[in-house]
């Protein structure tokens, strides 16, 4: 392996901001989108260069690579960074399975469980190596690209919950990973990060609420500007109680939610009127003239088939409500938003969702999974 080597997988907002990010900083970066996206990511195909800016590094990167070929872009690449969607994670895990190398560590960014969709697949598949693979809960950056090669970058992680599989190789795994992103700090294991995604309690619920708006606007709708209202933050309330439920359970924290104190805001309010003040003062100071979304258009969603229902609901929402099942923990407001948004959008998250059963844990209870997380079998 070459330690200033790494491969990025996927060539989309957050696959651009890792890669040009990473180059800058003086890593040989391999840029690899999958086939089918070829001409999507022909500028950046042709040139090996990317353009970066806003609050980021901002700058021209110099790739050491750009290509559709899985097998060069992975070759002696120290770290492979998968900066998907969660349902590009089947695609890129089975494009890699018969090429990687011994040594090599695996990061989802983010992994929704991804991780543990690819360990499942590398098994079918019978790869021999040995690959440590890891996820964070969220991106590093909010990031949005202008056009091919070239990515605005609005926003940095403050903080980025990281796994390891298996667990047992956190000590090892994450010195190394924070050499590329400081900010990344060690989850206990790969479930842990993926229960502190926030996107499945924030996105859903308020785009569901919003659906009349959404569809009478046409395209006019701003989700963080106009979806958060009081009875937005109860539904917030009410699904992160079932998350906690589900950290105690297994022992987890959350590096957010659970961290806010409201003695510390209490202005006579009640603890929901105050968790309604931060989210909406948060959200003014970013849409405002010297915000973080300043001159950036964050449009949204403009249809229910949007991400924020296609990839929340089956791929955070359903992991969430199926590992409660497994726990014996109720998750009643997770069900309800998972079965109105199928209804919505006339289909079925809970049978194309990415839960326990299709990630082969449903067969463990509480203490084979937790050992299945630290030693791998």
């Amino acid at each position: 392996m070459e330690k200033d080597l790494v491969a990025v997988l996927g060539g989309g907002n957050g696959g651009h901001a890792v890669a040009a990010n990473l180059s800058l900083n003086g890593y040989k970066v391999n840029f690899f989108e999958l086939p089918q996206f070829a001409e999507s990511f022909e500028r950046v195909l042709r040139t090996k260069e990317i353009r970066i800016e806003g609050v980021s590094i901002d700058g021209t990167a110099k790739l050491h690579l750009a290509t559709t070929d899985i097998q060069q872009a992975i070759k002696n690449a120290e770290v492979l960074f998968v900066v998907t969607p969660a349902f590009g994670h089947k695609a890129m895990a089975e494009a890699c399975a018969p090429f990687v190398q011994d040594g090599q560590i695996i990061v989802l960014m983010p992994g929704s469980g991804g991780s543990l969709e690819f360990v499942k697949i590398f098994k079918q598949r019978k790869v021999q190596k040995e690959i440590t693979f890891a996820e964070s809960c969220t991106l590093p950056y909010g990031a949005r690209l202008k056009s091919s090669g070239h990515v605005s970058v609005f926003i940095h992680a403050a903080i980025l919950p990281t796994g390891v599989f298996p667990s047992k190789r956190t000590n090892e795994v994450i010195p190394k990973l924070k050499q590329y992103y400081p900010v990344i700090t060690p989850a206990k294991d790969v479930m842990e990060a993926a229960i502190n995604n926030p996107n499945p309690i924030v996105h859903p619920v308020a785009t569901l609420l919003s659906a009349t708006r959404i569809e009478h606007a046409k395209g006019e709708f701003y989700l963080y500007a106009e979806g958060m209202t009081p009875s937005v933050a109860r539904a917030y309330e009410s699904l992160n109680q079932e998350r906690l439920s589900i950290c105690k359970a297994l022992g987890y924290q959350l590096y957010h939610w659970d961290n806010l104190e409201f003695r510390d805001y209490n202005l006579g309010e009640t603890e929901e009127e105050c968790r309604y003040r931060i989210l909406n003062t948060s959200m003014d100071a970013a849409f405002g003239k010297d915000g973080i979304y300043a001159g950036i258009k964050m449009k949204g969603p403009e249809h229910m088939k949007d991400r924020y229902v296609t990839e929340d609901v089956p791929y955070g929402m359903v992991l969430l409500s199926t590992l409660g099942n497994l726990l014996g923990v109720p998750t009643p407001t997770h069900d309800a938003v998972i079965q109105l948004s199928s209804v919505v959008n006339r289909t079925d998250y809970w049978r194309t969702g990415r839960g326990m059963k299709e990630l082969d844990l449903s067969k463990w209870d509480k203490k084979g999974l937790k050992r299945f997380l630290k030693e791998g079998n």
